[in-house]
C-alpha cells in the first residue's frame, strides 16, 4: 500500500496532525520527496501560521499525514509515522520514518468524509444576483456534495432572523484554501435543519466541477481511523 505515496507531486500539498496533543495540531505543508524505505520529507510548516506548533516537531513525534491524489477516481489516503530528524540547511525539513502501511479509500458517490471548512455562503437569484450571504462551515463532504451549517444573521436591533431557506434553492459557496486559493462551488439547497439559532444545510453539488471538488476534498480534515474502519 505505500505506492500510492510514489503518486505524489513534488510541492503538492499534504496535511499532518501531531498525535498525543489535548488539543487538535494539524498544519498543511509541501511534500518535498521521499528516500523510499527510509523516508518520507516534507517542509517544515510556515513559522508565521503555525509558530507555536513548530516547537512540538522534533524526533520521536508520532504524527498522522494526509493526502489526496487526484486521480480518475480520487483517492484519500493516511497514514501514521514518527519524525526521524530535523534539518535546517539548506532549508527547514522534517524527515518522518517510513511508513508500514497507508490507508487509501477511492471517494465513491455517497460516502461522506469529516471536515471543517469556513466557507462564504451565497444564496442566489433568479437573475445570478445575491439575497443573503453568510458565513458558515462545512461539516463534511462527499463527490456529490456536502453538509454545512450557519449561525442566523442579526436585524438592526441584534435580534436573530430565521432565513427562508427552501429545498431547491441555489447556492455559491466560497472556501479558502492556503495551496489550492479560492475554490467556488454552485450547490443546491436538498435538506434544512433550523433550530437554536443555527441552519445545517445538505447540499448537492452542481455537475461539471470535479476539479474543484478535488480542490475541496484536498483540504478536508479526514480521520485516519474513519478510514480505516470504512473500508472493514
Amino acid at each position: 500500500m505505500t505506492g500510492k505515496i510514489q503518486q505524489l507531486t513534488v510541492g503538492q500539498r499534504v496535511e499532518i496532525q501531531i498525535s498525543g496533543l489535548n488539543v487538535p495540531a494539524r498544519f498543511q505543508t509541501d511534500f518535498v520527496g521521499v528516500i523510499k524505505g527510509r523516508w518520507f520529507i516534507v517542509a517544515m510548516p510556515d513559522a508565521k501560521r503555525y509558530g507555536e506548533l513548530r516547537e512540538h516537531l522534533h524526533e520521536g513525534v508520532p504524527l498522522i499525514v494526509r493526502f489526496v491524489l487526484e486521480n480518475d477516481n480520487g483517492e484519500i489516503c493516511a497514514f501514521r509515522t514518527d519524525i526521524d530528524f530535523v534539518v535546517n540547511h539548506p532549508t527547514k525539513m522534517l524527515f518522518l520514518d517510513w511508513p508500514g502501511q497507508v490507508e487509501s479509500r477511492v471517494i465513491r458517490q455517497g460516502r461522506r468524509f469529516d471536515a471543517f471548512l469556513p466557507a462564504e455562503i451565497k444564496r442566489l437569484t433568479e437573475d445570478n444576483g445575491s439575497d443573503l450571504t453568510d458565513n458558515g462551515v462545512i461539516l463534511d463532504v462527499s463527490e456529490t456534495g456536502c453538509r454545512l451549517k450557519h449561525k442566523y444573521s442579526t436585524d438592526e436591533e441584534g435580534e436573530p432572523q430565521k432565513p427562508d431557506w427552501e429545498s431547491g434553492q441555489r447556492v455559491q459557496l466560497t472556501v479558502q484554501q492556503k495551496g489550492n486559493g479560492e475554490v467556488k462551488l454552485g450547490c443546491i439547497v436538498r435538506q434544512i435543519k433550523c433550530k437554536e439559532g443555527e441552519c445545517e444545510l445538505g447540499m448537492q453539488f452542481n455537475g461539471n466541477q470535479k476539479d474543484a471538488i478535488n480542490a475541496l476534498f484536498s483540504g478536508s480534515l479526514v480521520d485516519i481511523n474513519a478510514l480505516a474502519r470504512s473500508g472493514e
